[in-house]
């Protein structure tokens, strides 16, 4: 048996290494998007010193992290990472289920479970924080059962003290594990007989570790603040009427967006200056006051608005499909192989969850049991609260993967009751997770994969593929200024590159439709107006375009040099004379 787990072990590292290696060959593992730009960017700013002064708003240890690798191994090295924390959160598993069940198969069928887990396998090649957050949470939890079950008073507290370390850093790479982690010390109390020294290692552990965060906010902005800020409108956006229950929904579009920027603080403060003006001071308490405030009148206003909101996310939570957080995984899902080929699924999981309870609770460890159950609810709770979307939901997967180790007592049900029992679960659980209600499989945020996708391969050089998925959401969303956007430029590098004359004919209509402007924009719009005898329209173009965008507008300010209505500058001959040719001077 142990030669035939191990063979499946193998299968699974090859299997995990196989996913790396198609996500490193994929655009979006070449090109980070959204969140895990954001943790690049604030890796940089880590690594040169530049942090603001100001209390740390999201949580950086995962960007701290990154900043100790080298600039030019990124995004490579942080998938590898990813990978490894996957398999070690993995190995974790199986050490939880085994002090759980008692017995080695339970170990080692959730700890594969758990390796070939394809949701965790998906966010384990993207840059962000969930893998290695949940790796310190699995961490912490392991020592904690290992406390709980210490005969030497020492190892005890020892273990107790580390649990507590582990449990805040995991805080400090993703707050939504606080709820978990301040259980620590309660589930201590309810499993000892002698309980109250190892729960106050845990208390701690747990404060040593967000002390840390404390003093470098005392450091930055002169407040001892153990947690990042975010938390108050996050809280709000997630509850507000209007709310859709499954992700966060960004009501504002900014036109501009720099590097590391967080557009959920932005939508914020944008918020909160036009509530208060455009002049109000973006004090910290002030704006988290304002939004607990916003948030209980909205509650209080219709609190059974609030309540289907969250009947709705309890739902959401126990539903198969994976609700959109930055990326969609179904989108991405059917574009990996090795994703789409694995059976496994939340509803799969859960059903497995819920035979291995069923069968495998007489021969668990109670206080162990228990314990986990209480983290489980506890997490649970604040994933409610807050958004279920498939990154919150997925560090219950791990807890999922040690509850189906107990399908290693399956038996076959003995009598009427026992079949009825098993009949009634089934198929509760089945409705709940294979059910469509409130509209749970939407597939409206695909379009916003697209895009993304299309960004990425554009910044690739891959232009052809750029264009044919910015005119898939074109079809979709003629308006959408983004996709506009990425036509045009790919159109006009494609012409660039191949000269090819329907590309030059496209550029027409897509300078038509383009209802946004940017220094590209505004520089291509110059060079079609040129080259179809508007010089003077072009000139007029290219000089409000360095009017208006500044340095970003370098490509319009050359291409005034090359037709001699500007100087020219030293160090820019080179690039001039190819514009030049491109203009046909």
């Amino acid at each position: 048996m142990s030669r035939f787990y191990k063979l499946l072990a193998a299968a699974a590292v090859v299997y995990v290494l196989l996913f790396g290696l198609t996500f490193l060959a994929d655009p979006l593992g070449q090109v980070p998007v959204l969140d895990a730009r954001e943790n690049i960017a604030w890796a940089q700013v880590i690594r040169e010193g530049r942090l603001p002064a100001e209390p740390i708003y999201r949580a950086l240890l995962y960007p701290l992290i990154l900043a100790q690798m080298p600039v030019s191994s990124l995004p490579g090295s942080a998938t590898c990472l990813g990978l490894f924390m996957h398999l070690l959160s993995a190995t974790l598993v199986g050490l939880i289920a085994r002090r759980l069940w008692r017995v080695r198969a339970a170990a080692w069928t959730a700890a594969l479970l758990f390796a070939v887990y394809p949701v965790a396998l998906y966010f384990a090649g993207q840059i962000l924080d969930i893998t290695m957050s949940m790796t310190f949470f699995l961490g912490a939890l392991f020592l904690l059962l290992r406390s709980m079950g210490a005969n030497c008073t020492r190892s005890q507290l020892a273990l107790a003290l580390v649990a507590g370390l582990l449990g805040g850093l995991a805080v400090l790479a993703r707050p939504n594990f606080l709820p978990a982690v301040l259980c620590f010390p309660i589930v201590i109390l309810l499993a000892q007989t002698r309980p109250w020294r190892a729960s106050l290692m845990v208390a701690v552990g747990l404060i040593a570790a967000l002390a840390v965060q404390g003093f470098v906010n005392q450091q930055l902005s002169g407040q001892f603040r153990l947690l990042p800020w975010q938390g108050a409108y996050n809280l709000f956006a997630a509850n507000r009427e209007g709310a859709n229950g499954k992700y966060y929904m960004q009501r504002v579009t900014f036109d501009a967006v720099p590097a590391g920027a967080n557009t959920t603080r932005m939508e914020s403060e944008h918020f909160y200056r036009e509530a208060f003006g455009a002049d109000a001071d973006l004090e910290v308490d002030a704006m988290n006051a304002y939004w607990r405030e916003q948030l209980r009148e909205s509650v209080a206003a219709d609190p059974w608005r609030w309540l289907g909101l969250m009947a709705r996310k309890g739902f959401y939570v126990f539903n198969n499909w994976e609700q959109y957080n930055n990326l969609s995984y179904h989108y991405h899902q059917a574009r990996w192989p090795l994703l789409a080929w694995n059976p496994l699924s939340w509803g799969v999981l859960l059903l497995f969850a819920g035979a291995g309870l069923c069968f495998g609770y007489r021969n668990s460890d109670r206080p162990a049991f228990w314990g986990i159950t209480i983290l489980g609810l506890a997490y649970a709770a604040g994933l409610l609260l807050f958004f279920v979307s498939a990154r919150f939901r997925l560090p219950l997967v791990p807890l999922l993967c040690v509850a189906a180790g107990g399908c290693v007592f399956l038996r076959r049900p003995q009598g009427w009751r026992d079949w009825s029992l098993a009949t009634i679960l089934l198929l509760c659980l089945g409705g709940l997770t294979f059910g469509n209600w409130f509209d749970v499989r939407d597939r409206a945020p695909f379009i916003q994969d697209e895009v993304l996708l299309a960004k990425a391969n554009s910044e690739l050089g891959d232009d052809l593929q750029a264009l044919a998925l910015s005119r898939s959401v074109l079809a979709r969303d003629p308006m959408r200024a983004e996709a506009q956007g990425l036509e045009l430029t790919s159109l006009f590098n494609l012409w660039l590159l191949q000269r090819e004359p329907i590309y030059w004919q496209d550029l027409a209509p897509a300078l038509e439709r383009i209802q946004s402007s940017d220094a590209a924009v505004e520089f291509i719009r110059g060079v079609f107006l040129w080259r179809e005898a508007q010089p003077q329209q072009a000139i007029a173009i290219w000089q409000a375009a360095v009017r208006d965008f500044g340095a970003k507008a370098r490509s319009s300010a050359d291409a005034l040099q090359a037709v001699g209505a500007a100087p020219p500058e030293a160090g820019r001959s080179q690039i001039v004379e190819q514009l030049r040719q491109i203009l046909g001077v």
